[in-house]
């Protein structure tokens, strides 16, 4: 029940009715957490400013909602950017952007925390306040009548910005620092309801408080902050009596697609590979990695209450995770038998092994991507990727023997030190994986090189435009006689992220003007306004942009950069050390003609110009302390040990065919089955769901209830029968809808229909409810 009746009923005249997919602004979903709004002491708006679908596909923001929720004196509600269409409706009614639980006021909330994902976003932050109603300058802002604003991701790292709008910023893990911060203001809260604190000092007294917390930044009143850091990402939280599951208590279940419509599970944080242009892989270090246990639990219970189809284990490198192998032993009995497929979004070549691509392609053979980010070992080398060619031509000929047919690779120019001869690497390449791997679809995705804050790359200039798009038109005529999908970023984009990420205290004035001139919803490409940043800059800086010494220029090493206030707990020094060794790898390769040819140069050693992965050897890079913090890394003979089952593993999966799944399909020949006919309405709210998100939910709540559908066997994918009525018009009512499924005979005779029907009914958002079950028996 909304919360506010009034706005909602407006919204379904008015509104809803004229925009696309209105599913988005319902709050509908299940596994949301509705609470008395009204009642609860502290209202955080848990915001992310881009589109639903975006939004509803970020691990992060499920963790933080499912955490704060668990709060009884906490209500965490959502909001998203809204689409352009809903955006000029909003604006038309003059109704305020609003959550989708309760349909309340955002500026009515305590807190209004943004999840900072990527720099083009930061347009729509100033959107959705000023939508909102809220101020969009933190000094404009006074009582406690507007809520505290802040935000918390990535793009935190480098706050400034964001310096004028935020009132605070949580910097690294935020699990437990968000809970923090929502005390803070409730402490606040109580000492004004109480009268011991005024009015004109609420504001101030709420900074201070979060200024003593590790890991919160509040402008004006800290001077340096350490990053917080989960020792243990298994945080001790509990659901279902079960103490090893400590993940999402309850997934949202989108009604609408989403970009990754697929039960996520973060297996591991950080990442140990050390390559020097990664800022993921220095902001989120140390490696930390869920307990097997808590992941296999974590998956049993997502897939239970979303009946999602897919699953992924998610981390920066999820083949690098300790028990690989076990863990996907014990899960593929499970995905195969209730045929979920499995998908990684991110292995690191020369993770995949025979095992991984096996419980892959059991189900279902999903998309493949492998990230070489340059064209030669040469250019490998100096960025710290420590992969080999043939590591790559192995793993991609795996591919084509297994069955996939579309394999991803994505590469960067405009990297430090990039020659010619390393553009002509990446078509050597494809064709080297062409003759290796026949038969595979390939798509080459190249993106521009940003030198981003906290990396070693990060005193290293940026390429100009220009250079950028000769690379980009000189790799388009290498790659065009090769048959594949070239698909690139546009520089203009790129340099506006460098601009934004590597920002000091003039950038909030840019991003300002760039809002004032137009500049929103620039993180979708075909919307993005380049002009209203090139206005904004030759506002503030009155030249033209290809003339930003700040970005086209080498940093002085030695020199303190704008964000060096923000300790990762990395020494700097070992971010030097990194850099020097890149410079000294590109010296190498120009001075001597062999890869292993000796070359000393600035104090290190030719044999020390590789960084090797941190899980077998520990460079004291200074974020692990080695007593609530310690590295995950074995010795040599525990990684003699481990390479050793994994052979053996590989070994043994080597002869088995991927469609010979010992879970085979449910019999359809000539063996007895049923067809079950769902009757089902469609009124009220769901008129605003389409007919084929109509029939994935209901999909989804058979499989949660575990009804044994009977599937038609394909080489690629496994999908059950199903037949469906007609579809109607959109956002029209009626009571005679159908799906048809096809189950086993028993199942149909032991089933008692009246139950089924109330528990498929109790998982269906309102207005979709099941009237009626008819059941047909085939021979």
């Amino acid at each position: 029940m909304k919360v506010n009746r009034e706005l909602y009923l407006k919204l379904n005249e008015s509104v809803l009715p004229f925009v696309q997919k209105p599913a988005r602004y319902l709050g509908l979903e299940t596994g949301t957490t509705v609470k008395d709004i009204k009642t609860i002491p502290l209202k955080f708006a848990l915001a992310f400013p881009d589109f639903y679908e975006l939004g509803m596909s970020h691990i992060g923001m499920g963790l933080i909602y499912d955490i704060l929720n668990s709060e009884e004196h906490i209500a965490c509600e959502r909001v998203y950017m809204p689409y352009p269409d809903m955006n000029a409706k909003l604006k038309e009614h003059n109704i305020p952007l609003f959550s989708l639980e309760s349909f309340e006021e955002i500026k009515n909330f305590d807190i209004v925390g943004f999840s900072l994902q990527y720099e083009l976003s930061y347009t729509n932050i100033l959107f959705m306040l000023e939508l909102s109603g809220i101020p969009i300058f933190s000094k404009d802002r006074s009582g406690p009548d507007d809520p505290f604003i802040g935000a918390g991701g990535p793009c935190a790292f480098n706050p400034l910005p964001l310096n004028d709008f935020m009132d605070f910023f949580i910097i690294g893990d935020g699990e437990v620092t968000t809970v923090e911060v929502c005390n803070a203001v409730l402490k606040a809260k109580n000492s004004l309801k109480s009268g011991t604190l005024g009015k004109t000092d609420y504001r101030n007294y709420v900074k201070s408080l979060l200024a003593e917390i590790r890991g919160v930044y509040v402008p004006g009143f800290s001077k340096s902050v350490q990053k917080s850091i989960l020792s243990d990402i298994d945080l001790d939280r509990k659901f279902n009596g079960n103490e090893n599951t400590a993940y999402i208590a309850k997934h949202i279940v989108p009604l609408v697609e989403t970009v990754h419509n697929r039960l996520a599970v973060e297996i591991a944080r950080g990442c140990s590979s050390g390559c020097r242009f990664c800022q993921a892989g220095y902001i989120y270090r140390p490696v930390r990695e869920r307990k097997k246990e808590a992941v296999i639990n974590a998956v049993k219970h997502g897939l239970q209450t979303t009946g999602l189809e897919e699953m992924s284990l998610s981390s920066l490198s999820t083949g690098d995770y300790s028990d690989i192998e076990a863990l996907l032993s014990e899960l593929a009995d499970l995905t195969s038998e209730k045929k979920i497929s499995m998908s990684f979004p991110s292995m690191r070549i020369g993770s995949l092994s025979e095992n991984i691509l096996q419980k892959t392609a059991t189900v279902k053979k999903t998309n493949f991507t492998l990230a070489p980010e340059a064209g030669t070992q040469r250019l490998r080398d100096i960025i710290n990727k420590n992969i080999s060619e043939d590591d790559l031509l192995k793993e991609a000929s795996l591919l084509s023997q297994k069955g996939f047919k579309t394999l991803k690779l994505y590469f960067m120019i405009g990297l430090p030190f990039e020659r010619i001869a390393d553009l002509d690497g990446i078509a050597d390449l494809i064709i080297k994986i062409k003759k290796t791997a026949k038969g595979l679809n390939i798509t080459v995705n190249v993106n521009n090189f940003v030198p981003k804050p906290h990396t070693p790359f990060q005193w290293h200039p940026m390429e100009k435009e220009s250079e950028l798009n000769f690379k980009i038109n000189y790799l388009k005529r290498l790659l065009k006689p090769l048959n594949v999908n070239f698909k690139y970023q546009d520089p203009k984009v790129s340099f506006i992220e460098g601009l934004i990420s590597r920002g000091d205290d003039f950038t909030p004035k840019i991003i300002y003007n760039a809002y004032k001139f137009g500049a929103v919803y620039d993180s979708e490409s075909r919307l993005f306004n380049c002009g209203a940043w090139l206005k904004a800059l030759e506002c503030e800086y009155g030249y033209n942009y290809n003339e930003h010494k700040y970005l086209y220029e080498e940093k002085n090493i030695d020199s303190p950069l704008p964000w060096d206030f923000i300790d990762i707990l990395i020494d700097k020094d070992f971010l030097k050390e990194e850099y020097k060794k890149s410079r000294l790898q590109n010296l190498k390769s120009i001075y001597t003609s062999k890869s292993n040819s000796s070359f000393d140069g600035d104090g290190v050693s030719s044999q020390n110009l590789l960084t090797e992965n941190c899980r077998k050897v520990c460079y004291l890079c200074g974020v692990c302390d080695f007593k609530t913090v310690r590295p995950v890394y074995s010795s040599k003979a525990e990684n003699i040990k481990m390479h050793k089952k994994k052979r053996k593993d590989d070994e043994k999966y080597i002869n088995i065919n991927i469609n010979n799944d010992t879970n085979t399909e449910n019999p359809v020949g000539r063996a007895s089955f049923s067809e079950l006919t769902f009757i089902y309405s469609k009124r009220g709210a769901a008129k605003y769901l389409g007919h084929l998100e109509t029939v994935k939910i209901l999909l989804k709540a058979f499989r949660i209830i575990g009804i044994p559908l009977i599937y038609r066997k394909s080489e690629f994918t496994s999908r059950p029968k199903l037949s469906f009525s007609n579809p109607i018009p959109f956002m029209s009512e009626s009571d005679s809808l159908h799906i048809k499924a096809r189950v086993s005979a028993e199942y149909a005779a032991e089933t008692d229909l009246n139950i089924l029907s109330d528990n498929i009914n109790r998982l269906l958002p309102d207005g979709l409810k099941i009237i009626g079950i008819n059941v047909v028996k085939h021979q």
